[in-house]
């Protein structure tokens, strides 16, 4: 006979328990969770639209950069076109304006009227067009009376040790120019104590006021440019500005734009 107190005989079935326990733990794992059946009614997702924005953007970038190579093509094939432009409607006419010496006057304007007439008639190439105006134009050459007439109020209206260090220190300023070591912009940037405020077309002139803080200001501007190009400190004769047109013109001709 079984003795009910003893505990070998208790034959009581745990594992079911155990089993629903196991069931029940959220620890349990999801390999007793219920599928659920809307996960699988769901259907594959595709690329969507990026494939056709990639395709909208390269085909955009493609355009521009032909329309762009375009435009840079005819531009370049257009230089002399635009150089004979540039001459005949904004360097002469401001070149006929300035306060040149009448015979350097006419005998500049000749030169590059000339040259106009010499490009309208093909005798330079597109890349020799482009060449000669990129050095006239960087070139001090529009401002070049500017300085001359500085040069000459300081030598009637200062001291005689300031107009004598006036004329050294511009003298050496334009043979740094000689030397193609001065830009359009040193040019202006010596002679901004004396100019007027630009005007419609951006185009600055000589004030007719001059006074001689600012005099002495742009001779020490000048020194300052003259010591960048490491000018010697001397007086140096003045130069020709029509050789110096000439010899930019020639410049251009042979090393073309960059």
């Amino acid at each position: 006979m079984n003795d009910p107190a003893d505990p070998r005989t208790d034959t009581t079935d745990t594992a079911p328990t155990s089993q629903q326990g196991a069931a029940g733990d959220p620890a349990a794992g999801p390999a007793n969770q219920p599928v659920s059946s809307e996960g699988d009614s769901r259907e594959p997702q595709g690329p969507g639209c990026m494939p056709a924005i990639l395709a909208a953007t390269l085909l955009l970038g493609m355009v521009l950069f032909i329309t762009f190579g375009f435009s840079a093509w005819l531009i370049f094939q257009k230089r002399g076109d635009l150089a004979v432009r540039t001459l005949r409607a904004t360097v002469i006419p401001e070149l006929e304006q300035s306060r040149l010496a009448p015979e350097d006057k006419q005998e500049v304007i000749a030169e590059l009227s000339g040259l106009a007439d010499d490009i309208e008639q093909g005798m330079y190439e597109n890349w020799q067009a482009g060449g000669i105006m990129q050095r006239l134009i960087t070139s001090p050459l529009m401002r070049w009376a500017d300085l001359l007439s500085v040069q000459r109020w300081a030598a009637a209206n200062l001291p005689a040790e300031q107009a004598e260090q006036a004329e050294q220190e511009i003298s050496r300023f334009f043979r740094a120019v000689e030397l193609d070591r001065v830009v359009a912009r040193d040019m202006h940037d010596v002679l901004a104590p004396v100019s007027s405020p630009p005007d419609a077309n951006g185009f600055v002139q000589l004030r007719g006021d001059l006074q001689a803080e600012d005099v002495l200001e742009v001779v020490q501007r000048a020194k300052l440019v003259a010591d960048r190009a490491e000018v010697p400190e001397q007086t140096f004769a003045p130069i020709a500005l029509p050789d110096y047109v000439r010899r930019q013109i020639e410049l251009g001709r042979r090393d073309g734009a960059d």
